[in-house]
C-alpha cells in the first residue's frame, strides 16, 4: 500500500492557490478575447452575409433558369427561321 505523502498547504490554503491560479488564467485569456458587444456584431455580420450568400445563390439560379430558357426559344425559333428559307427556296427551284 502507497503511503500517501502529506500536503505541505492547508486545505484553506490549497482553495486560495486555486481561486488565485483560476483568476489569473481568466484575466489572461480575457486580454486575447473580444468585447461581447464586438463578439455579438461579428454575430450578426455572419447571418447578414449567410442570408445575402443565400439570395445571391436564388438570383443566379433563377438567372440561369431565364438565361436557358430564352436559349432553347432562340435555338427553336432559329430552326423554325431555317426550316422556312429552306422551304421558300426549294420552292422557289421546284417551280
Amino acid at each position: 500500500m502507497q503511503e500517501r505523502r502529506a500536503s505541505p498547504l492547508s486545505e484553506e490554503m490549497r482553495e486560495l492557490l486555486v481561486a488565485a491560479i483560476t483568476e489569473a488564467v481568466r484575466a489572461e485569456l480575457s486580454s486575447f478575447s473580444l468585447p461581447l458587444e464586438v463578439h455579438r456584431d461579428h454575430h450578426e455580420y455572419l447571418k447578414r452575409e449567410l442570408k445575402n450568400h443565400a439570395l445571391r445563390q436564388q438570383r443566379n439560379e433563377r438567372i440561369k433558369t431565364s438565361v436557358l430558357g430564352w436559349l432553347v426559344i432562340t435555338v427553336l425559333g432559329g430552326i423554325g427561321t431555317a426550316a422556312y428559307q429552306l422551304f421558300t427556296t426549294l420552292k422557289e427551284h421546284w417551280k
